[in-house]
């Protein structure tokens, strides 16, 4: 796979395949409704009544009593997926398509799908013998498994606001009971969830990254052994035992060619790391957030052997909070996925990112960049820099206090307002304490020491985070760049204005170096105003099927873990 995946059909396929035949087939069946039977009402009622399930995994089904009251009440046969005794056409696809659902990074036995698989079997054997109630609650239990399944494909499980994620998904709830007849009535339930499921090519690309690292992780390929004791490191053109197991996962992860020669050896018979290995361990350290220097070292080691299984829940993770994303298919967008340190340009009239940028972040722990979702409405190029209040007060101020001569080093001074004309004030211990008493400001003059560098790119919101340039170009260079106090700090701000600005032919790019060097600032309005998603995958995939993996440095994926864990039904703010 070359450390990618190939971009064929859309993922739903498979499911829909199910579904072939299934719409002829309802058509031509007439159902007449049978006779409703007192035991199968009454064992339908008592789990109504009671909000629980007896046999479910999860069997609280209080979040959705509501959808599944409405459903039952509309059957004047008392069944949704029997006509008395006879099952309809929809409901062995339906079984097919729940026991399926790892496919797209959920957990069969969530749904009860083995066991609704095996009920089913006993049922089909017993024929009449079932009793009224028995098959009664089977048909309510896979109602609730395709009802769960389809909130699950369309918005997640977990509400995101719970996790620190500053999306609301409440406006994309489905009319479960809706769904439900469409899916029994009409193309089948694998027809039901490939609609529901985001319709968005970075959905797509990381369902099949799953499927491959699924194939990956039931076929595991060897560790590769630990640095010999006292060495530090294995530099290219050096002996090493380790060399197969090396070459046997890096062909397997795809950055290995399966052509690549064999490596060459020593005089005592050890492979040498050199060649194609070199370039193809590169490639891996790119893919993981790792300095891609070709140097083979412990830290490289331990990312080489983790394993296909978790990379595989990486995905699973990922894909949930995919689910919780807007819809993206009429607009160009930017996505900043903050735990690959990445921003990329979406344009849905182009298969490929029109635009993608390094960037750098909020530090773990301390300055963590939010997660929300909001629009880019202008642009500032040359811009001051008004310091935040914590940045101000536990940095500038105590700095100024003991150096007078500290702002004038930093390009800072004192204004009595905002506006760009404000003159400069002395720098007084009055002066001063009037700033740390909001009746002054510090601000940092425009230019190339700006710490907003020549540009900065506004999205309003409450947190005060936005884009910017930044004259410490060096920690672009780095694997890990997560050393800002929140904002976004951006590699090349003058290529992001262009793209951001591409509407109006005025601002070519010339014009907008012009404005980056220019005498003040100049504020230009974004038109149409620019959806930005600012999202945390630690697993991604590109336009180009390149497969991306980095560290939890946040710890989002441990505390979507944890959510996932307590199950059904799973808490959602009103």
């Amino acid at each position: 796979m070359t450390g990618t995946i190939r971009r064929t059909g859309r993922v739903g396929a498979c499911w829909l395949r199910l579904a072939l035949g299934l719409a002829a087939a309802i058509a031509a069946t007439g159902f007449t409704a049978a006779p409703v039977s007192p035991e199968a009402q009454a064992a339908i009622q008592g789990v109504l009544n009671s909000g629980k399930h007896p046999w479910l995994t999860w069997p609280d089904v209080t979040s959705g009593l509501a959808d599944l009251k409405a459903l039952y009440a509309a059957e004047s046969g008392g069944l949704f997926w029997f006509d008395g005794e006879k099952a309809r056409p929809a409901l062995e696809p339906a079984l097919q398509a729940i026991a399926r659902c790892d496919e797209v990074g959920l957990v069969p036995s969530d749904y009860d799908a083995a066991k609704l698989l095996q009920k089913w079997a006993a049922m089909k054997t017993a024929g009449a013998a079932t009793s009224p109630a028995d098959r009664a609650l089977f048909d309510l239990a896979v109602t609730v498994s395709a009802a769960r399944l389809l909130q699950a494909v369309h918005w997640g499980r977990v509400d995101p606001r719970l996790v620190g994620f500053n999306y609301d998904v409440t406006s994309e709830r489905l009319d479960l009971a809706a769904e439900l007849r469409s899916a029994r009535d009409g193309a089948g339930l694998p027809a039901a969830l490939d609609a529901a499921e985001p319709q968005f090519p970075v959905y797509e690309r990381m369902v099949k990254a799953l499927a491959t690292y699924r194939a990956l992780a039931a076929a595991e390929p060897p560790s590769v052994p630990a640095l010999p004791a006292g060495q530090t490191k294995i530099a290219p053109g050096k002996p090493w035992s380790g060399v197969p197991p090396l070459a046997a996962r890096l062909r397997a992860f795809g950055d290995l060619p399966a052509d690549a020669p064999a490596p060459k050896t020593a005089a005592d018979g050890t492979p040498i790391y050199d060649g194609a290995l070199v370039a193809a361990v590169k490639s891996f350290q790119r893919r993981h957030n790792l300095e891609a220097d070709g140097v083979i070292g412990p830290g490289t080691i331990q990312v080489l052997n983790v394993t296909a299984a978790a990379r595989v829940r990486q995905f699973d993770l990922a894909l949930e909070r995919e689910r919780w994303l807007p819809e993206m298919r009429r607009e160009p967008m930017l996505f900043v996925n903050v735990a690959l340190f990445r921003m990329w340009g979406h344009d849905p009239d182009r298969p490929d990112d029109p635009l993608r940028m390094n960037i750098v972040v909020g530090k773990s722990l301390a300055h963590e960049t939010p997660i929300f979702v909001d629009e880019l409405e202008y642009v500032v190029f040359r811009p001051y820099w008004n310091p935040p209040p914590g940045i101000l007060h536990g940095e500038i101020l105590p700095k100024a206090r003991k150096d007078p001569a500290y702002l004038g080093k930093q390009n800072m001074e004192i204004v009595a307002s905002g506006s760009d004309d404000a003159p400069a004030l002395s720098v007084t211990p009055e002066n001063l304490d009037k700033v740390k008493a909001g009746k002054l400001f510090i601000r940092q003059k425009p230019g190339e020491k700006n710490s907003l560098g020549l540009a900065k790119f506004i999205f309003p919101n409450s947190q005060n985070i936005y884009m910017h340039g930044t004259p410490a170009q060096a920690l672009f260079a780095r694997s890990r760049r997560d050393f800002s106090h929140g904002c976004i700090r951006l590699e090349d701000p003058a290529r992001l204005a262009e793209w951001v600005l591409r509407a109006d032919p005025q601002w070519t790019r010339e014009r907008i170096v012009a404005a980056m060097n220019g005498p003040r600032p100049t504020q230009v309005n974004v038109r149409p105003k620019l959806k930005v998603i600012l999202f945390y995958d630690t697993a991604y995939v590109d336009s180009k099927g390149v497969v991306y993996f980095t560290q939890d440095y946040y710890d989002h994926d441990a505390q979507l873990e944890k959510a996932l864990a307590g199950g059904y039904p799973y808490p959602r703010k009103s």
